[in-house]
Protein backbone atom coordinates (compact mmCIF):
# COMPACT_ATOMS: atom_id res chain seq x y z
CA UNK A 1 0.00 0.00 0.00
CA UNK A 2 1.06 3.50 -0.64
CA UNK A 3 0.23 6.90 0.60
CA UNK A 4 0.20 9.94 -0.21
CA UNK A 5 1.06 11.24 3.19
CA UNK A 6 1.36 9.66 6.85
CA UNK A 7 1.16 11.67 9.95
CA UNK A 8 2.85 11.56 12.55
CA UNK A 9 2.56 13.56 15.57
CA UNK A 10 5.57 13.95 17.33
CA UNK A 11 4.21 16.12 20.12
CA UNK A 12 0.47 16.46 21.32
CA UNK A 13 1.22 20.17 22.99
CA UNK A 14 1.24 23.50 21.22
CA UNK A 15 1.02 25.60 24.17
CA UNK A 16 -1.83 28.01 22.64
CA UNK A 17 -5.56 28.03 23.05
CA UNK A 18 -7.20 28.20 20.02
CA UNK A 19 -11.03 28.16 20.21
CA UNK A 20 -11.71 25.99 16.92
CA UNK A 21 -9.58 23.19 18.85
CA UNK A 22 -10.51 19.97 19.61
CA UNK A 23 -11.78 20.75 23.46
CA UNK A 24 -10.62 17.95 26.60
CA UNK A 25 -7.30 17.66 24.98
CA UNK A 26 -4.83 14.87 26.45
CA UNK A 27 -2.03 15.50 29.35
CA UNK A 28 1.30 16.76 26.80
CA UNK A 29 3.34 13.94 25.76
CA UNK A 30 6.78 13.77 23.35
CA UNK A 31 6.74 10.81 21.04
CA UNK A 32 10.19 9.32 22.16
CA UNK A 33 13.36 9.22 19.71
CA UNK A 34 12.95 5.93 19.38
CA UNK A 35 9.81 5.06 18.88
CA UNK A 36 10.16 7.63 15.66
CA UNK A 37 12.45 6.59 14.58
CA UNK A 38 11.41 2.98 14.35
CA UNK A 39 8.38 4.46 12.59
CA UNK A 40 10.49 6.34 10.10
CA UNK A 41 11.71 3.11 9.22
CA UNK A 42 8.41 1.48 9.09
CA UNK A 43 6.65 4.14 7.00
CA UNK A 44 9.67 4.82 4.43
CA UNK A 45 8.23 2.49 2.20
CA UNK A 46 5.07 2.86 2.32
CA UNK A 47 4.57 6.56 2.26
CA UNK A 48 5.50 9.79 -0.23
CA UNK A 49 5.44 12.10 2.40
CA UNK A 50 5.90 12.80 6.12
CA UNK A 51 4.05 15.12 8.05
CA UNK A 52 4.85 15.79 11.49
CA UNK A 53 1.55 16.98 12.90
CA UNK A 54 -2.22 15.72 13.93
CA UNK A 55 -2.33 18.10 17.70
CA UNK A 56 0.51 19.94 18.62
CA UNK A 57 3.35 21.96 17.39
CA UNK A 58 7.04 20.25 16.10
CA UNK A 59 8.54 23.24 16.82
CA UNK A 60 7.83 22.65 20.68
CA UNK A 61 9.74 19.94 20.77
CA UNK A 62 13.12 20.08 22.04
CA UNK A 63 15.83 18.48 20.16
CA UNK A 64 13.90 18.78 16.96
CA UNK A 65 16.72 18.13 14.90
CA UNK A 66 17.40 14.87 16.02
CA UNK A 67 14.20 13.65 15.00
CA UNK A 68 14.59 15.24 11.22
CA UNK A 69 18.01 13.74 11.58
CA UNK A 70 16.03 10.25 12.24
CA UNK A 71 13.98 10.53 8.91
CA UNK A 72 16.41 8.65 6.85
CA UNK A 73 15.10 9.56 3.52
CA UNK A 74 11.62 10.39 3.97
CA UNK A 75 10.53 13.80 2.79
CA UNK A 76 9.07 15.84 5.82
CA UNK A 77 6.15 18.39 6.09
CA UNK A 78 6.01 20.45 8.71
CA UNK A 79 3.40 21.82 10.41
CA UNK A 80 3.60 24.88 12.55
CA UNK A 81 1.46 28.12 14.36
CA UNK A 82 4.79 29.85 13.67
CA UNK A 83 4.28 31.74 17.54
CA UNK A 84 7.82 29.74 18.89
CA UNK A 85 9.79 30.17 15.71
CA UNK A 86 13.24 31.36 16.70
CA UNK A 87 16.34 31.90 14.08
CA UNK A 88 17.71 28.88 15.27
CA UNK A 89 14.53 27.18 14.19
CA UNK A 90 14.14 29.43 10.73
CA UNK A 91 18.10 27.87 9.97
CA UNK A 92 17.06 24.59 10.90
CA UNK A 93 13.93 24.17 8.90
CA UNK A 94 15.72 25.85 5.62
CA UNK A 95 18.97 23.82 5.73
CA UNK A 96 17.91 20.55 6.77
CA UNK A 97 17.71 18.30 3.54
CA UNK A 98 14.77 16.16 4.45
CA UNK A 99 12.08 18.96 4.99
CA UNK A 100 10.23 19.74 1.94
CA UNK A 101 7.44 21.63 3.05
CA UNK A 102 6.73 24.03 6.25
CA UNK A 103 2.93 25.46 6.25
CA UNK A 104 2.71 28.15 9.35
CA UNK A 105 -1.25 28.37 10.28
CA UNK A 106 -1.80 31.58 10.45
CA UNK A 107 -5.34 30.78 11.45
CA UNK A 108 -4.23 30.35 15.26
CA UNK A 109 -3.19 33.90 15.30
CA UNK A 110 -6.79 35.16 14.76
CA UNK A 111 -8.65 32.60 17.64
CA UNK A 112 -6.61 32.95 20.72
CA UNK A 113 -8.58 33.77 23.89
CA UNK A 114 -6.53 36.48 24.70
CA UNK A 115 -5.76 38.83 21.32
CA UNK A 116 -2.42 39.12 20.30
CA UNK A 117 0.02 41.76 18.81
CA UNK A 118 -0.82 40.69 14.79
CA UNK A 119 2.68 42.04 13.91
CA UNK A 120 5.01 40.81 16.56
CA UNK A 121 3.45 37.03 15.52
CA UNK A 122 3.71 38.05 11.40
CA UNK A 123 7.04 39.67 11.50
CA UNK A 124 9.25 36.40 12.45
CA UNK A 125 7.49 34.39 9.69
CA UNK A 126 8.00 36.86 7.18
CA UNK A 127 11.84 37.35 7.78
CA UNK A 128 11.61 33.69 7.35
CA UNK A 129 9.74 33.73 3.96
CA UNK A 130 12.66 36.71 3.34
CA UNK A 131 15.61 34.40 3.76
CA UNK A 132 13.89 31.39 1.89
CA UNK A 133 13.94 33.94 -0.58
CA UNK A 134 17.65 35.09 -0.06
CA UNK A 135 18.68 31.72 -0.36
CA UNK A 136 16.64 30.70 -3.45
CA UNK A 137 14.95 27.54 -1.46
CA UNK A 138 13.80 24.88 -2.52
CA UNK A 139 11.50 24.41 0.16
CA UNK A 140 7.72 25.12 -0.46
CA UNK A 141 6.37 27.31 2.34
CA UNK A 142 2.27 27.76 2.88
CA UNK A 143 0.63 30.41 4.51
CA UNK A 144 -2.80 29.00 5.76
CA UNK A 145 -5.57 30.92 6.47
CA UNK A 146 -8.41 28.04 7.00
CA UNK A 147 -11.27 29.77 8.03
CA UNK A 148 -13.17 30.99 5.18
CA UNK A 149 -16.76 31.04 4.59
CA UNK A 150 -18.78 28.54 2.94
CA UNK A 151 -19.07 30.78 -0.05
CA UNK A 152 -14.94 31.39 0.14
CA UNK A 153 -15.61 34.67 1.29
CA UNK A 154 -13.26 35.38 3.98
CA UNK A 155 -14.24 36.87 7.56
CA UNK A 156 -13.29 40.50 8.16
CA UNK A 157 -10.54 39.36 10.59
CA UNK A 158 -8.25 38.77 7.52
CA UNK A 159 -7.94 41.60 6.02
CA UNK A 160 -5.08 43.01 8.19
CA UNK A 161 -3.12 39.85 7.14
CA UNK A 162 -3.77 40.15 3.49
CA UNK A 163 -2.74 43.63 3.81
CA UNK A 164 0.66 42.64 5.34
CA UNK A 165 1.11 40.18 2.86
CA UNK A 166 0.70 42.24 0.13
CA UNK A 167 2.71 44.91 1.29
CA UNK A 168 5.51 42.59 2.17
CA UNK A 169 5.63 41.22 -0.77
CA UNK A 170 4.90 44.17 -3.24
CA UNK A 171 1.88 41.78 -5.23
CA UNK A 172 -1.00 44.06 -6.24
CA UNK A 173 -3.92 41.48 -4.93
CA UNK A 174 -4.89 38.45 -2.84
CA UNK A 175 -7.09 35.55 -3.94
CA UNK A 176 -8.48 34.38 -0.36
CA UNK A 177 -7.79 30.84 -1.78
CA UNK A 178 -4.64 31.11 -3.40
CA UNK A 179 -1.96 33.02 -4.10
CA UNK A 180 2.00 32.96 -5.01
CA UNK A 181 3.08 35.62 -2.96
CA UNK A 182 7.21 34.58 -4.03
CA UNK A 183 9.11 31.70 -5.39
CA UNK A 184 7.57 28.81 -3.82
CA UNK A 185 5.90 30.44 -0.98
CA UNK A 186 2.03 30.45 -1.32
CA UNK A 187 -1.07 31.94 0.60
CA UNK A 188 -3.68 29.27 0.89
CA UNK A 189 -7.25 29.12 2.13
CA UNK A 190 -9.80 27.21 3.02
CA UNK A 191 -12.95 26.88 4.93
CA UNK A 192 -12.63 25.65 7.91
CA UNK A 193 -12.41 21.85 9.17
CA UNK A 194 -15.16 20.67 11.87
CA UNK A 195 -14.20 17.66 14.56
CA UNK A 196 -16.38 14.81 14.32
CA UNK A 197 -19.58 14.98 16.18
CA UNK A 198 -21.86 12.97 17.26
CA UNK A 199 -25.06 15.19 15.97
CA UNK A 200 -23.98 14.19 12.45
CA UNK A 201 -24.47 10.32 12.22
CA UNK A 202 -23.80 9.60 8.61
CA UNK A 203 -23.83 6.49 7.32
CA UNK A 204 -22.95 6.88 3.56
CA UNK A 205 -19.63 8.51 2.30
CA UNK A 206 -16.29 8.19 0.83
CA UNK A 207 -13.21 8.97 2.43
CA UNK A 208 -9.10 7.94 2.14
CA UNK A 209 -8.54 7.50 5.33
CA UNK A 210 -6.36 4.48 5.81
CA UNK A 211 -5.99 4.27 2.07
CA UNK A 212 -4.13 7.38 0.91
CA UNK A 213 -3.63 8.92 4.51
CA UNK A 214 -2.53 7.29 7.40
CA UNK A 215 -2.05 8.75 11.46
CA UNK A 216 0.07 7.89 14.20
CA UNK A 217 -0.43 9.48 17.12
CA UNK A 218 2.91 10.38 19.77
CA UNK A 219 2.37 6.80 21.60
CA UNK A 220 2.33 5.18 18.77
CA UNK A 221 -1.44 4.37 18.14
CA UNK A 222 -1.77 4.42 14.77
CA UNK A 223 -5.20 5.98 13.07
CA UNK A 224 -6.79 6.41 9.74
CA UNK A 225 -5.94 10.07 9.42
CA UNK A 226 -5.18 13.70 11.12
CA UNK A 227 -9.08 14.13 12.36
CA UNK A 228 -8.44 11.51 15.02
CA UNK A 229 -6.18 12.48 17.75
CA UNK A 230 -7.77 10.80 20.19
CA UNK A 231 -7.24 7.33 18.81
CA UNK A 232 -11.09 6.59 18.63
CA UNK A 233 -10.53 4.39 15.43
CA UNK A 234 -6.98 2.49 16.61
CA UNK A 235 -6.18 0.29 13.69
CA UNK A 236 -2.95 -1.15 15.98
CA UNK A 237 0.17 0.19 18.25
CA UNK A 238 3.26 0.49 15.83
CA UNK A 239 5.17 0.58 19.25
CA UNK A 240 4.28 -3.26 19.49
CA UNK A 241 3.69 -3.85 16.00
CA UNK A 242 4.72 -3.82 12.36
CA UNK A 243 2.91 -1.57 9.85
CA UNK A 244 2.09 -4.64 7.62
CA UNK A 245 0.29 -6.59 10.13
CA UNK A 246 -1.48 -3.07 11.05
CA UNK A 247 -2.82 -2.38 8.01
CA UNK A 248 -3.59 -5.97 7.27
CA UNK A 249 -5.46 -6.04 10.04
CA UNK A 250 -9.44 -6.72 10.24
CA UNK A 251 -10.72 -3.62 11.06
CA UNK A 252 -8.17 -1.32 8.60
CA UNK A 253 -9.32 -3.83 6.16
CA UNK A 254 -13.20 -3.43 6.72
CA UNK A 255 -12.65 0.42 7.27
CA UNK A 256 -11.21 0.70 3.63
CA UNK A 257 -13.26 -1.52 2.17
CA UNK A 258 -16.55 -0.30 3.50
CA UNK A 259 -15.02 2.95 2.05
CA UNK A 260 -14.43 1.83 -1.50
CA UNK A 261 -18.65 0.71 -1.10
CA UNK A 262 -19.95 4.25 0.08
CA UNK A 263 -20.20 3.21 3.64
CA UNK A 264 -18.98 4.50 6.99
CA UNK A 265 -18.32 1.33 9.10
CA UNK A 266 -16.91 3.17 11.98
CA UNK A 267 -19.17 5.23 14.12
CA UNK A 268 -16.80 7.73 14.62
CA UNK A 269 -16.55 8.19 10.55
CA UNK A 270 -20.42 8.49 10.79
CA UNK A 271 -20.05 12.00 12.92
CA UNK A 272 -17.49 13.42 10.52
CA UNK A 273 -18.42 16.15 8.53
CA UNK A 274 -14.96 16.22 6.70
CA UNK A 275 -15.98 13.51 4.22
CA UNK A 276 -17.88 13.05 1.07
CA UNK A 277 -21.27 11.92 0.88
Amino acid sequence: MKFEKVFVEITNFCGLECSFCTPNKETPKTMPIKLFKRIAKEIAPHTKLCALHILGDPLRVEGLRDYLDSAGGLRIELTTSGFFLSAKQSDLLLSHPNIYQINFSLTSALYQKQPIILESYLNPILEFCATHQHLKSEKFVNLRLWNLNKDISFPAKNAEIYKKLKDFFAIPAINPQQTRLAYKIHLRGANFFQWPKESAQKHSGFCYGASKQLGILCNGIVVPCCFDPKGSIMLGDISTQNLTEILNAPRTRSLIQGFKEGMRTEAYCQNCSNMSS
